[in-house]
């Protein structure tokens, strides 16, 4: 797959709340970092799993993608979240691709 691919497979998943086929897309070593403090905020697939699984308990979750940029190995998404804890989030994604899978996702 494509890091385009890949990208928009996570996403339609995370929208579909189907967190196994949403952690087919990242790495196992998947590292998710503040994009502006470059702080990790959790890595690796039982964290990244266990994270996720919270966040899709809720049934009004939703990201619509409002702008995608795509450069080889790097898509930026820039994106309207509903149903976080905080209600509506405007957040830009910055995912990394190594070796077929997202090995890096940063949020600002």
């Amino acid at each position: 797959m494509t890091p385009l691919e890949l990208v928009q497979g996570q996403l339609a998943a995370y929208n579909k709340h189907d967190l196994e086929t949403f952690c087919q897309f990242f790495s196992d070593d998947v590292t998710v970092r503040d994009g502006c403090t470059n702080e990790v905020l959790f890595e690796g697939m039982p964290a990244f799993k266990e994270r996720y699984a919270h966040t899709f308990s809720n049934p009004n979750l939703h990201c619509h993608l409002l702008n995608r940029i795509e450069q080889g190995a790097i898509v930026i998404d820039h994106e309207r979240v509903e149903g976080l804890q905080n209600g509506v989030v405007f957040a830009i994604a910055v995912y990394e691709v190594q070796d077929s899978k997202i090995q890096v996702v940063r949020f600002y």
